[in-house]
Order: structure tokens, then sequence, then C-alpha cells
């Protein structure tokens, strides 16, 4: 099935004439649109068909009535005509542009034949233009191999420890007392029993020194006095 675009022009007194001369072939006219020209008089344009019947009579037919004022163009929808056809302006002076398709149906071993040879160029052209590419020598592989061995990854022990803290030294004996003071304002009662004010001492502020707890007892007594 082969499709050719094309069209024709309408005038008062010129017929156009759609008639193959190819007799091997089935042809076919398929309209699609009928309209007016900018010079188009404002009149009414009447379009007419002949063709013949399926006893070889002619036949005649209105097409399309237009009107540059109210109707200045129709869709045909696909309207399909059998060769041979005329196509005149019955009224009107026209011009009337006519457009469609026309459709040759070609024989099945005629359009294979085609395919196979399109085909075969396609192949020929593709055997013509591929080309191997040339295999990596093995020196250019050796090199890749040293570079890949050169890149040796970085381990997690390539970084620095970190320095730990340096831990705070005792406190001495006046701040000790500077924040014992500073919890009894709070409202911390110190405790009255030795025992008990040494024990305060160990796990509150961390003191082990036994001449250092003793001495900080006698303070407690003369704080109490």
């Amino acid at each position: 099935l082969d499709y050719q675009h094309g069209g024709c022009v309408l005038e008062a007194g010129k017929e156009v004439v759609f008639n193959p001369d190819d007799d091997d072939l089935e042809h076919q006219l398929d309209l699609r649109m009928v309209c007016v020209d900018p010079s188009t008089k404002d009149e009414l344009h009447m379009v007419e068909v002949e063709g013949q019947d399926a006893e070889g009579q002619k036949v005649k037919a209105v097409l399309v009535s237009l009107k540059p004022s109210t109707l200045p163009s129709a869709c045909l929808g696909g309207y399909t005509i059998t060769p041979p056809a005329v196509f005149r302006l019955k009224a009107g002076s026209g011009p009337i542009h006519i457009s469609g398709q026309h459709l040759v149906m070609m024989d099945a071993d005629q359009s294979f034949d085609e395919d196979d040879e399109d085909d075969d160029d396609e192949e020929e052209e593709d055997v013509k233009t591929s080309k191997k590419r040339p295999a990596a020598s093995p020196a250019a592989k050796s090199q890749k191999k040293m570079k890949m061995e050169e890149k040796t990854p970085k381990g997690k022990g390539d970084k620095s420890p970190k320095t730990p803290p340096t831990p705070k030294g005792p406190l001495s004996m006046p701040e000790i007392k500077a924040k014992m003071m500073e919890a009894v304002k709070k409202g911390v009662t110190l405790p009255k029993a030795q025992p008990k004010f040494e024990n305060f001492v160990k796990h509150g502020h961390k003191v082990t020194d036994p001449k250092v707890i003793a001495e900080l007892w006698k303070w407690r007594q003369a704080l109490t006095e």
C-alpha cells in the first residue's frame, strides 16, 4: 500500500480527471478536505463528482456545497473514490481546493521483494562500517596492574591517637573548706559524728589523706562551737 498526498483546484469551466494509467495496480482516491480560496467570491459553490457504478455506467453526485461567508470548508472524512473520476464546479466561479491521498494497492510479492532488497542493503552497510576494536597490549595491562598495586588503602591505624585529658589534682584544704561552706549556706548539714564526717569527706570530696581528714574534722568541730 503506497500513499501519495495530493490535491487539485477547481474553477468554473475547468474539469479535473483522476484516472491513473497504470492498469496493473489498484488505485483509490481518499478525499480529506474541501475549502475555498481567499480570492473566492462570496457565492454558492457546488462541487460535483462523476464516476462509474458497478455496471460501468456514469454516475454524477454533488460532493459538497460551500460559501465563503457561511461554510468556507468541509471535512470529507476519508471519502474514497475508485477511478476514473471527474471533478467539476456545478455552481460558482471558484477557485475551490480539494485535498486527499492517492492510494496504490501493491501486490504482496512485490512489496516483500522490495523489503528484502532494503534489508540486504542495510546488512551490507553494517558489515562495511563495523570494525573490531584492537585488543589491549600486554604492556598496557602490566601498567594498569602496577598502578593498582601502588594504590594502597589507608588503614584505620594511620589516625593519630587522641591524647587523654589530664586528670585534675586533689583539691587543696582552703578549696575543700570553701565548698563545704557553700553547701552549708545552701542548707546542707555537715555530719556531726566523726565517722560519718570522715565518710562524707572521702566520698563527697575525694579526700584520702588521713592528715587532711583529721584537720578538716578539727575545723568542723571549731565551726560548730
